[in-house]
């Protein structure tokens, strides 16, 4: 008869997400990973895999629940401009934005760039969800008559979607709160009714 599961296997996964943050996949060994854990390599093997596993799971659950605030905030009622420059704000503000914290989904893609399948996967229903709601949003705001018909709101996602990746860099970089503070409103002018 199989044993139950002495350990809460989602806290489990958070913790895994934490180290992974800090360290990056290459550099997290297994041993972190179980002391971060606190589970043992059996159990860590048989509940998630091997460490590769244990990553992808990790990276699409930290993928997901960070774009589901931003679109969250993206999807409030009210001026769809507005709701722009309050995400950036918002994100600006993040407990998680620290040199010590790091950034899964950043580590992620400068250690593995564009080249691994399975990474990419990962992180893409996350991100395809966040470019929706950021376009929805975009558009919103041109029927509305915050933007121009002839703006062109790809390019203003592509920039917001940069501003954000800048952020957590510059954060893991040691850059000051009241300094991603200052991006974040810099890049919201940006997003004035035109």
């Amino acid at each position: 008869m199989a044993r139950p599961k002495e350990f809460d296997e989602e806290n489990a996964l958070r913790c895994a997400i934490v180290t992974f943050s800090q360290k990056g996949f290459a550099a997290t060994s297994t041993d972190d990973l179980m002391q971060a854990m606190k589970i043992g390599r059996q159990s860590m093997y048989d509940t998630f895999g091997d460490k590769r596993a244990l990553f992808l799971k990790a990276l699409e659950l930290y993928s997901r629940e960070n774009t589901a605030a931003l679109i969250a905030e993206l999807q409030r009622p009210g001026s769809p401009l507005a709701n722009v420059r309050n995400t950036l704000a918002q994100f600006a503000k993040r407990k998680d934005l620290s040199s010590t914290d790091g950034c899964m989904g950043v580590n992620a893609v400068c250690e593995f760039g564009l080249q691994d399948r399975e990474v990419l996967q990962a992180m893409r229903s996350a991100a395809m969800g966040l470019r929706h709601a950021l376009l929805t949003t975009l558009k919103q705001a041109q029927q509305q008559g915050e933007l121009s018909s002839s703006t062109e709101i790809a390019a203003l996602a592509d920039f917001f979607e940069a501003t954000l990746a800048g952020i957590r860099v510059a954060a893991k970089a040691g850059m000051s709160r009241a300094s991603l503070k200052g991006i974040a409103e810099t890049a919201s002018r940006i997003f004035q009714v035109q």
